[in-house]
């Protein structure tokens, strides 16, 4: 009798079991995350000042480190010296070239009278030849003097792109925020060697940080972009956080690696990520969290 009375009794909280269940909200644990960025060093040198510490808050633009420029500025300054010396090539190229035009203008006035003349048979032939020589001579000058302006041309417009390129390696060496945030991680220090690629430092974004949890299928019909979520940081707070569901991966995984039982990693799951504005920054990146998606 008492095995048949606990069957009985067992089959409605079964039921109950079940029905509760079904009609469990979605919802998982997870861990804070934040939008990261990690600003490496395009240029190499020297830190001469590092303008930021961990757990500073840091604006969109704002220079990161100064890296010694010294070697990059003399260098600077001998090709804007180019530039000039070059500027006066191309002035002194085309007044070469006004000169041949001229030159070239008088030659064939000489070779239409010689021309004239020894039809008339008032000038020889070495009178002709010498006038005519003259005229080609005049011509070729004249080609040369133009060739001779664009080669002044193209070696100012290299030399102008050599100073671009200057100016840029010399902006590299102050490199800037990306985007604001709040330094999390600083790489170098003051006096250290820094490298093309070398880590400087890591923002990331806090007023706006992400948690990701893992729903089944059956519940993916309960949730949508754009609802609602509750985030409860599980600190002894009374209200939850206001969350909203900003992802929903299309494609189906494994329960996540750190789930090891073969029963569990056999289940397919999808990830859903909820973003929660972080006022005041009270939630941190790697805090456990639960969420709730009513």
């Amino acid at each position: 009798m008492n095995r048949i009375l606990k069957l009985v009794l067992a089959i409605p909280a079964l039921a109950m079991s079940s029905c509760g269940g079904n009609n469990a909200v979605p919802g998982g644990s997870g861990f804070v995350e934040a939008t990261e960025v990690t600003v490496s060093s395009e240029a190499a040198g020297r830190i001469e000042r590092l303008y930021f510490e961990e757990g500073d808050r840091i604006e969109s633009g704002a220079a990161i480190v100064q890296i010694d420029t010294a070697a990059l500025s003399l260098r600077l300054g001998q090709t804007e010296a180019l530039k000039r010396v070059a500027e006066t090539r191309i002035e002194s190229a085309r007044i070469q070239k006004d000169k041949t035009a001229l030159d070239t203008e008088l030659a064939v006035k000489e070779f239409d009278r010689t021309s004239t003349l020894i039809k008339a048979g008032s000038a020889n032939q070495q009178q002709y030849d010498r006038a005519k020589n003259t005229l080609d001579q005049s011509r070729l000058a004249g080609k040369a003097a133009a060739s001779a302006v664009e080669a002044a041309v193209a070696d100012l417009a290299k030399i102008g792109r050599d100073i671009e390129l200057l100016k840029k390696q010399l902006a590299d060496c102050r490199p800037s925020a990306p985007t604001g945030g709040t330094v999390v991680a600083k790489y170098v220090e003051t006096g250290e060697l820094a490298a093309v690629g070398k880590p400087l430092v890591k923002i990331a974004r806090l007023d706006t940080v992400w948690v990701k949890v893992y729903l089944p299928p059956s519940d993916l019909t309960r949730i949508r972009l754009g609802g609602r979520a509750e985030v409860d940081p599980e600190d002894g707070r009374t209200e939850p956080l206001a969350g909203t569901i900003t992802w929903i991966s299309p494609e189906a995984e494994f329960t996540p690696k750190n789930v090891q039982t073969k029963q569990a990693r056999a289940d397919l799951v999808y990830a859903v990520k909820i973003s929660i504005p972080n006022v005041g920054e009270r939630l941190k990146i790697g805090m456990p969290v639960s969420v709730k998606m009513p």
